[in-house]
């Protein structure tokens, strides 16, 4: 079943490597938006580890940062780097590669302190805040 999985997610989802030694890539999007003064809102894809989520939010310039799980599209468990390193049902069942959900935070850190310095995310950018692209297993 899992083999089948993965050969869907390979045709359907990822993006093949244009050099073959290079990693597939899982692009996302990591939205965030700014309700008032005080209080962003950040979308994750997936269902992040609760560590993640705590990063994003003690990082987070606004005194509420509200995080959002299972945005656009879901791509499994987001497990951090040290729960890859002890194994166990949700990093066997991650579409991510050790380090991605950390990606997705420093994406989410990027746009929420872009946003409280009144900065579009897309303004001026050589790259784009909004997408945390990782090698997919």
């Amino acid at each position: 079943m899992k083999i089948r999985s993965l050969a869907r997610i390979r045709a359907e989802e990822v993006v093949p490597p244009t050099i073959e030694s290079e990693p597939w890539t899982l692009p996302v999007e990591v939205p965030a938006f700014q309700l008032s003064n005080e209080v962003a809102v950040v979308g994750v894809p997936g269902e992040v580890f609760v560590e993640l989520g705590l990063a994003i939010k003690e990082a987070s310039p606004f005194p509420v940062t509200l995080i959002v799980e299972l945005t656009n599209v879901h791509i499994a468990y987001v497990p951090t780097r040290k729960a890859f390193a002890e194994g166990g049902y949700e990093t066997l069942n991650s579409r991510l590669a050790p380090g991605g959900g950390e990606l997705l935070v420093a994406s989410a850190i990027r746009q929420l302190q872009a946003l409280k310095a009144g900065l579009s995310s897309r303004a001026g950018a050589d790259q784009k805040p909004g997408i945390a692209q990782q090698p997919s297993p």
